[in-house]
C-alpha cells in the first residue's frame, strides 16, 4: 500500500470520527448516501467541502475495482489462473462490480467538475467489464451536469463504436483526448493495444513509452515493458 493511498485512509478514519461531532445538514445529493461513508460525507457537505469528499470518494472507488470480488482468496486462485500480463485488470477486473458506476455517480454529486472518476468508471465498465450500457448511464450523467466537456462526449461515441465491433472508431474518438489530464493510464493502454492490433505499430510504441515513462501505475508500467518488447525487440527484421 502506497503512502498516499495510507495517508488518505487515515484521513477518512479521522474525518469519519470528527463526522460524529458535527449535525449533518441536508446533502441534495441524488444518489444518495454510502452506508459505510454516510456520516463523514453529509459532515463534509454541510461544511462546504465537496472536492474533499470526491477525493475520498474516488481512493474507496479505486480500492473497490482494486480489489478482487470474493475476497483475497478468491482473487489469488484468479490472478494464478487468468493472468494476462497485457491485461492484469482482467484477473478481477471481469467480475460485476455492481456499485462502480454508482460510486462515481456520487463522486459527481459531490463534485460535477470530478471528470477523472467518471472517465475512469466509465472506461471500465464499458472497455474491461463488458457493461457498456452502465458506462453510458455515467457519462450521461455526467453530461447532465457538464454538458459541454468534450472528453465525455468523445467517451460516449467511442463506447458506440466499441459496442459494434469499430476498433478505428474507438481510435478516432479517444485519441483526441488522450494528452489531456484527466485522461486515465487504462484508457491510453486501450488505445495503445488497439493501434498495435491495427498495425500502427509507431503509434503504439510511442504511447507505450509514453505510459512506461509517466505512469503512477506499477501494473500499467510493467503491461507497457512487456508490449515494447513484442514491439520492438521481437518486431525488429532477422
Amino acid at each position: 500500500m502506497s503512502r498516499r493511498l495510507l495517508a488518505a485512509l487515515c484521513c477518512c478514519a479521522v474525518l469519519n470520527f470528527l463526522s460524529l461531532r458535527v449535525r449533518p445538514a441536508d446533502c441534495s445529493l441524488g444518489q444518495g448516501l454510502a452506508p459505510e461513508s454516510a456520516l463523514e460525507t453529509s459532515a463534509l457537505v454541510s461544511l462546504g467541502m465537496r472536492r474533499l469528499t470526491a477525493d475520498l470518494g474516488l481512493v474507496r472507488m479505486l480500492i473497490y475495482y482494486g480489489e478482487p470480488e470474493g475476497g483475497p482468496e478468491v482473487g489469488e486462485a484468479q490472478l494464478h489462473s487468468h493472468y494476462d500480463p497485457e491485461h492484469p485488470e482482467f484477473a478481477w477486473g471481469g467480475g460485476r462490480y455492481s456499485e462502480l458506476g454508482t460510486r462515481a455517480l456520487r463522486i459527481l454529486d459531490a463534485d460535477p467538475s470530478f471528470s477523472y472518476a467518471a472517465l475512469l468508471a466509465a472506461g471500465a465498465l464499458a472497455f474491461n467489464l463488458n457493461r457498456p450500457e452502465d458506462a453510458l448511464r455515467v457519462l450521461d450523467y455526467a453530461l447532465s451536469r457538464d454538458p459541454r466537456n468534450l472528453q465525455f462526449q468523445a467517451y460516449v461515441a467511442a463506447v458506440g463504436f466499441h459496442r459494434h465491433g469499430d476498433a478505428n472508431g474507438v481510435i478516432r474518438r479517444l485519441a483526441p483526448v488522450l494528452g489531456t489530464p484527466d485522461c486515465p493510464v487504462m484508457i491510453k493502454h486501450l488505445v495503445a493495444h488497439l493501434y498495435a492490433k491495427d498495425g500502427q505499430r509507431q503509434k503504439a510504441i510511442s504511447l507505450y513509452r509514453q505510459i512506461r515513462d509517466t505512469s503512477k501505475d506499477a501494473g500499467y508500467r510493467r503491461m507497457a515493458e512487456v508490449a515494447l518488447e513484442r514491439l520492438v525487440v521481437r518486431g525488429r527484421p532477422r
